[in-house]
Parts: C-alpha cells; sequence; structure tokens
C-alpha cells in the first residue's frame, strides 16, 4: 500500500511539473505557436487547390501543388511587376497626406469655439495630438520597414509549404502521442477543424474581395484622394472582424474630411453601407457551411489574444474561435 501511495503521489507530481512546464513554453512561444496555427490555415488552403488541381487534371498531389504554386508566383510577380511600384507611391503620398490632412482638420477645428472648449476641457489634449501626429507620421514606415513583420511572414508561408506537402507525415506523428483509443476522437476532430477552417478561409477571401472593389468605387465616386489603396487597405483588414473595419474607416475619414467636410461625412456613409452589406448580407451567404461566431465571444478572445500576443493574436481570434467551437461540436456529440 505504502509503494502504491508512493506512486501514485509520483505521478501526480510528475504531471504537475509536465503542467507547469508546459504552461511556460506556451507563454514564452506564444506568438511562434500563433504563427503554427496561420501556417495550419495556409496549409489548409493549399492542401484543398492542390488536392482539386490533383483530381481535375489526374496529377500526383506534390505536382499539383507545385504546378499551383507555380501559376500563382508568376501571377504574383506579374502583378507586383505592374502595380507594385504605382502601390509604392501611393504608399509614400498617403505617409505625407495623413499627416497633413491631421493637421488641417486640427486647424478647422481649433477655428470652432466647440473646438476650441472641448480642448482646452481635455486634459490629455496636448498629448493625444502629439501621439496622433506621431502614428499617422510612422505609419507608412511600419508598414514598409517592419522586419519582424517580414520574417514572421516568411516563417508562415515556408512553415504552409512543408505542411501541405506532406500533411500526412506530420499529422502521423501527432496521432502516435494519443492513446489508442483517442484516436478516432482526434480524426473526427481534425477533420472538423479542416472543414471549418477551409470554408472560413474562402469565405474570408470572397468577402474581402467583394469589400475592397465596393469601397474601390465608393470613394472613387466621392472624390476621396488614393481610393485604390484605401480599398487594398480595407481589404485586408476585413480579414480582422471587429476591429479591422474601424482601423480601415480612420485613414480615410481623415483623407476625406481634409477634402471637405461633405466628402468625410460621404466616406462614413460609403463604409458603413459596405460593412453593413457585408456583415449582414455577403459573411452569413457565404458562412452556411461555417460555424456562427458570436460577435461578442469573437470580441472578448480578441482582446485576450492582443494582451497576450500583440496584432497577431487580434488577427488570429476569428479562426481560433471557430476551431475552438467545431471541437467543441464534436467532443459534445462522442
Amino acid at each position: 500500500m505504502p509503494d502504491n501511495f508512493q506512486h501514485r503521489l509520483f505521478t501526480v507530481f510528475a504531471s504537475l511539473v509536465g503542467l507547469v512546464i508546459f504552461a511556460v513554453l506556451l507563454w514564452i512561444g506564444r506568438v511562434i505557436f500563433l504563427l503554427l496555427f496561420a501556417a495550419i490555415i495556409g496549409a489548409t488552403l493549399l492542401y484543398a487547390v492542390s488536392h482539386l488541381i490533383s483530381q481535375r487534371l489526374r496529377l500526383p498531389r506534390g505536382l499539383a501543388l507545385l504546378l499551383f504554386l507555380i501559376v500563382l508566383g508568376s501571377f504574383a510577380t506579374v502583378i507586383f511587376w505592374l502595380q507594385g511600384p504605382n502601390v509604392l507611391q501611393q504608399l509614400t503620398q498617403l505617409e505625407s497626406d495623413l499627416p497633413a490632412a491631421f493637421h488641417h482638420i486640427l486647424a478647422e477645428v481649433q477655428h470652432t469655439a466647440w473646438g476650441n472648449w472641448l480642448l482646452a476641457r481635455s486634459p490629455d489634449a496636448d498629448q493625444l495630438t502629439t501621439g496622433a501626429r506621431f502614428a499617422i507620421t510612422r505609419i507608412g514606415g511600419i508598414v514598409l520597414t517592419s522586419a519582424t513583420a517580414i520574417g514572421g511572414l516568411a516563417f508562415t508561408l515556408l512553415l504552409s509549404l512543408y505542411l501541405a506537402a506532406e500533411p500526412l507525415l506530420y499529422y502521423r506523428g501527432l496521432r502516435n502521442l494519443f492513446p489508442q483509443r483517442m484516436r478516432p476522437v482526434l480524426d473526427a476532430c481534425t477533420a472538423s477543424i479542416r472543414r471549418t477552417l477551409l470554408w472560413w478561409i474562402l469565405a474570408k477571401l470572397l468577402s474581402m474581395t467583394v469589400v475592397g472593389i465596393l469601397i474601390g468605387l465608393g470613394l472613387w465616386l466621392i472624390g476621396v484622394p488614393l481610393p485604390g489603396l484605401l480599398a487594398l487597405i480595407a481589404a485586408m483588414l476585413t480579414f480582422i472582424p471587429n476591429v479591422g473595419p474601424l482601423i480601415a474607416l480612420i485613414p480615410a475619414v481623415l483623407l476625406g474630411l481634409a477634402t471637405s467636410p461633405m466628402t468625410g461625412l460621404l466616406t462614413l456613409v460609403v463604409f458603413g453601407i459596405v460593412f453593413l452589406l457585408e456583415g449582414y448580407l455577403v459573411t452569413p451567404l457565404l458562412e452556411r457551411n461555417l460555424v456562427r461566431l458570436p460577435p461578442a465571444l469573437t470580441l472578448l478572445l480578441q482582446l485576450l489574444l492582443a494582451a497576450l500576443a500583440g496584432p497577431v493574436g487580434v488577427a488570429l481570434a476569428a479562426p481560433i474561435a471557430a476551431v475552438a467551437i467545431a471541437v467543441c461540436g464534436v467532443l459534445r456529440r462522442e
């Protein structure tokens, strides 16, 4: 009996130590694990496309993946060759136009009685003004010179390629870590995760395309400067629910207000109409095959991951929530 008690005590102690070590490693490498999750999302899309090409053209899946990468790389090279200099020029112009627009709007506000009253009673008005000017001035530099973001993107893309090239090799290794009796549940969870991620990616890509086209047309019609670049920013930030549209709205409204108050108001109307259509028509139609994400849950997870991992956590909160709900659905049925 004492030996049995000591064995159980040692097992509990070893389990606690292992749990603590795992928690510490998870905390230290939290951004790396999130990038790994992003790579799994990319690998899911690459695998699905290569599998479709393999079936249609009767090619080995590895060759189909290589063919897709060659076509995609050629298309991206042509687009960058034709539009890259124009986009870089517009980014440079945006970097100079945004501070000028902010200064113009601030000067107009200071010329009004209510503006002076509001600024005088704001305890940190000077600090907010200085901070806003600095943030707006640096926005282009952050986008163009962030070596950390470029390195993280390169790591994610490379890992996505490795995972998509030999998914069964890595999955078998993961599967062998689980006891035999738990493997059917693991297989069911994996199938649900793959399906959820694939439909989420396709829905998000189509949603981003629709938002980019509509925002670009709307801003061009009302005369906002740089409509193409602002539409591209809005399309990319649509990937991040709740937070992304608000961030995309700021530069567009600033440039619109600098043109005229009516243009600024029309910019708000354009963004409001487009994101209402996206939120209540486009996304629900595209996500019929998805687990519906409660907005409050997504926002709460965004706040939590923002505190833990910064912008990477905010960007990946929605797919993480979708995967968690899909896994919970499988476990509830088992």
